[in-house]
């Protein structure tokens, strides 16, 4: 098998938790060891969208971590914890002013664009060879970087309370939502972190035709899609079946398309995902 699963994360589960257990599916239902492998991770106490490559598909792992992802949010305001998020110890507490719907939208609209934040110390942000999170699971306090990020957009859903809120953001790989929260907080002078996550898209992955892994384990192409399916939103490429044997060998043929992903055809027929670079195509991932 050659693509990827668009699965539903579970609360409490990582995302390496998610790939073991489709592999194994995989393997007592095909009779094949797979390779297989995320695209971005989700923290464990978020769900939903939750990228799966199988196959040549894994070689895709860049394209998806650097699409635009949707999340909803929950923000808790007048309490922060070590791990901003709602597992860890509260280390700081203040009252929350009486807050308007206004007064919000406005300071969720500041964050539009382009942004720096820190990542959280509980994270996969790497300082010197190590992972933040082993660090601050010892007591030590990494010195993470801001890192620069995007916004695109980000509204109000829902008030829980004064003290609590569901937002929707729309933003760049590599955005942390804790920090996010963190940060919102620190413009409304309130401590804040995030009291739940949910993803509800991922590039072209979306949460209404993402399947559970229940509905995997039943049947295995449900929330498959291939990579011909895949390569219906790239630009396509035709080339001859002249061309083939080069194509089979790595010879890396020239084109006038942009640089980035390209579906390549032979005659008509789907042959694989490319990649261009200052105008030659390179084959990333085939279906043979």
């Amino acid at each position: 098998m050659n693509g990827f699963y668009n699965v539903i994360k579970p609360i409490g589960w990582s995302s390496s938790d998610l790939v073991i257990k489709i592999r194994g599916i995989l393997r007592r239902q095909t009779g094949m060891k797979q390779k297989v492998g995320h695209l971005g991770t989700l923290d464990p106490l978020a769900t939903g969208v939750l990228g799966i490559a199988v196959g040549s598909a894994t070689k895709l792992f860049d394209y998806f971590l650097s699409k635009r992802k949707t999340y909803v949010a929950t923000c808790v305001l007048g309490k922060t914890t070590d791990t901003l998020d709602e597992a860890g110890k509260v280390v700081v507490e203040s009252p929350v002013p009486e807050l308007s719907d206004e007064t919000l939208t406005r300071t969720l609209n500041s964050f539009v664009g382009k942004i720096e934040q820190i990542p959280p110390q509980y994270s996969a942000k790497s300082v010197g060879g190590v992972k933040a999170y082993k660090l601050a699971y010892k007591g030590l306090e990494a010195e993470l970087k801001p890192c620069k990020v995007t916004v695109y957009d980000v509204k109000l859903i829902q008030r829980l309370s004064n003290e609590k809120f569901v937002f929707e953001v729309v933003c760049s790989g590599g955005t942390y939502i804790r920090s996010l929260c963190r940060d919102i907080g620190a413009a409304l002078s309130v401590p804040a972190y995030m009291g739940g996550l949910t993803r509800t898209q991922n590039g072209l992955m979306t949460i209404e035709n993402a399947a559970t892994l229940e509905q995997v384990e039943g049947d295995i192409t449900s929330g498959f899609f291939s990579l011909e399916q895949f390569g219906k939103s790239l630009k396509t490429v035709d080339f001859s079946e002249d061309f083939k044997k080069k194509l089979d060998n790595g010879v890396k043929l020239e084109t006038v398309e942009d640089d980035g992903l390209i579906t390549v055809t032979v005659g008509g027929v789907f042959y694989a995902i490319a990649s261009v670079n200052n105008g030659l195509i390179a084959i990333v991932a085939r279906d043979k």
